[in-house]
């Protein structure tokens, strides 16, 4: 769609040097702003839908284990479909919440004026740059802390089955009350992926199964390593009772 409006007709995109596609996309996409932008918010809406129902499926696996002891793939499908609509309308509103730190970036924004001399002349001398670089830099430490204070209400909300207003409010609760805990926590989690990027970086391009692995880790490994961690730190700080595998060899009958 993008390189047809963009030429007027079909054509070759291997005989097209990188440049002059760029430049086909660009038209195209300025040509077709309504459908261009539908498509992405479809697509973006679709995978947040399908993250949450698997993410609430993860949960809920990690809350039975730690309960019971046990847990089966049919507990994902279950507390997936059970939470998926309340875990994606959180999410939205959590997403919502980190775009509203746009406004530190708009004075900076607003002091540039024209972004095309920027892009013509990157080394032009822009007034208001370092407003607008300073505005950045107070946006993402804005994310940092609204996504630690936020971290537990995915848990908070398939856990203790809440709305996506009390789950959010609920993990910012369990936040104030653990800072520590969940800072320590957090420390951890994006220490791994650090590690592991680092290693894909540093190791990935001169072996295929380095970068193999690296690519498989975070899905297989950290992920539902985290799924557990913040699972368990959860329910352990609720006052939830939690399963003891030491029970079955104190007491094997009674099992």
């Amino acid at each position: 769609m993008f390189f047809s409006s963009a030429s007027g007709n079909v054509i070759d995109l291997t005989t097209l040097s990188s440049e002059e596609l760029y430049s086909l996309l660009v038209d195209g996409f300025r040509a077709n702003i309504p459908a261009s932008i539908a498509l992405i918010l479809g697509f973006s809406l679709l995978g947040m839908f399908l993250q949450a129902f698997f993410t609430a499926g993860a949960i809920g696996m990690a809350k039975k284990a730690s309960e019971t002891g046990d847990t089966v793939i049919s507990d994902m499908v279950r507390f997936g479909s059970k939470n998926a609509v309340r875990f994606f309308l959180a999410n939205l509103l959590v997403t919502l919440v980190l775009l509203a730190g746009i406004v530190f970036v708009v004075p900076g924004a607003l002091t540039i004026g024209d972004l095309s001399e920027v892009i013509e002349n990157p080394t032009a001398t822009v007034q208001g740059m370092g407003t607008l670089v300073l505005g950045i830099l107070v946006w993402v430490i804005y994310i940092l802390v609204i996504n630690i204070s936020l971290s537990l209400t995915p848990y908070a909300l398939v856990i203790d089955e809440l709305d996506p207003l009390d789950a959010i409010k609920k993990g910012y609760n369990f936040f104030n009350e653990n800072k520590l805990d969940v800072f320590f926590i957090w420390i951890i989690v994006v220490g791994l992926a650090f590690i592991n990027g680092l290693v894909s970086e540093l190791l990935g391009s001169e072996s295929t199964l380095v970068s193999g692995l690296t690519y498989f880790v975070p899905i297989l490994i950290l992920q539902p390593l985290t799924t557990v961690l913040w699972t368990r730190l959860y329910l352990t700080m609720e006052g939830r009772k939690i399963y003891n595998p030491y029970e079955l060899l104190s007491d094997p009958d009674y099992f």
